[in-house]
């Protein structure tokens, strides 16, 4: 591949997306995809919630120029999935209902699309999954979708975090020879640049989970394609480091709500982004903490990529620290104490 199928599929992505911005959100508001103000709501006023719109529009259009693999299941597998979002943010689905159409796009996705073959073993060598491979490519998948879904309560949090992801993981696949994955990445790099400017504090335009979910799969289908799959494995430590805040995020609301005694799919408001406005930061000044604490985690794993051991040492470490820092915040608490009392709305 040449610079300038990669300079022309990023530019297509951004300029596309930036030009289906202002019209997705008139379409949100015409559909009734809109976010309405509650307790556990960032937002004051009602917020159109169409920006997966956008977003897919760019993704297709660099695609199709681009001419990626596995291309034809990976768009049904999107399609599928920013439709499943917008139903939830117009009709409310049960978290079952949710999950299981998560799962049916997956599924397809998988198997007919790129798995993971084989995981870096720390101590050394290749762990060939054999039969494994599809219920573990599945589970990467669908963590990654609802990861990114999770974290995207402020503006430009969701996007700004992707747009790093995604450079990072370019990084990594063309270091590994991997230059299809590497042009799905500056794709998706375009395509979150071109709907940021709509969408950083004050946002213009949500991405509602259609568009939360839809950048969730995008980077899993990257890692999947280049980073994790083939004879170049790389640590699954190393995409875990790249998108560090919205893992750790996760995490600590699954230990958060089992603290609390209630299902871990439930909604609450301790969220990294929640926690850090109630200690009196911004919606700016929190999403550009969360781009810094992303980019020197995404750094350092593509720096350390290639070094399974390392990788996974600087996993535990920033692991640790991270895991510090959410207890001081308040995202979770420490284990031996009482109960914290339920913030849930």
């Amino acid at each position: 591949m040449s610079i300038i199928q990669f300079a022309s599929a990023f530019l297509i992505s951004l300029v596309v997306t930036a030009l289906l911005s202002p019209l997705a959100r008139r379409v949100a508001w015409k559909w009734g995809l809109v976010d309405e103000p509650n307790a556990r709501r960032i937002n004051k006023v009602p917020m159109p919630t169409g920006g997966g719109l956008a977003i897919f529009g760019g993704f297709l259009a660099a695609s199709l120029v681009g001419d990626l693999p596995h291309l034809s299941v990976t768009v049904l597998a999107a399609v599928l999935i920013l439709v499943i979002g917008i139903l939830d943010d117009r009709y409310q689905l049960s978290a079952g209902a949710k999950f299981a159409g998560q799962l049916a796009a997956v599924l397809i996705y998988v198997l007919w699309g790129p798995r993971i073959e084989f995981i870096s073993n720390p101590f050394g060598g290749m762990i060939y999954l054999g039969k494994l491979s599809i219920p573990l490519t599945m589970l990467w998948v669908l963590t990654l979708i609802n990861i990114m879904n999770f974290i995207d309560g402020l503006d430009g949090l969701t996007t700004g975090i992707a747009l790093i992801a995604a450079a990072a993981l370019a990084s990594l696949a063309l270091l590994l020879g991997r230059y299809d994955a590497a042009l799905m990445a500056i794709i998706v790099v375009g395509a979150a640049l071109g709907f940021l400017p709509y969408n950083f504090n004050p946002a213009k335009l949500y991405l509602g989970d259609g568009g939360a979910m839809l950048l969730g799969f995008l980077l899993a289908a990257i890692s999947t394609e280049g980073a994790l799959k083939g004879a170049a494995t790389i640590s699954i430590s190393v995409p875990i480091l790249i998108l560090a805040v919205p893992v750790t995020d996760l995490l600590c609301a699954v230990v958060r709500r089992m603290q609390n005694g209630v299902p871990f799919y439930q909604a609450d408001r301790s969220h990294f982004h929640h926690r850090l406005l109630d200690l009196g930061f911004s919606q700016r000044q929190v999403a550009g903490l969360a781009y810094l604490i992303t980019l020197f985690s995404a750094t350092m794993a593509v720096l350390t990529a290639h070094l399974s051991r390392t990788t996974w040492l600087v996993a535990l470490v920033l692991g640790l620290v991270f895991w510090y820092g959410s207890i001081r915040v308040g995202m979770i608490q420490p284990f031996g104490s009482h109960k914290g009392e339920s913030k849930d709305a």
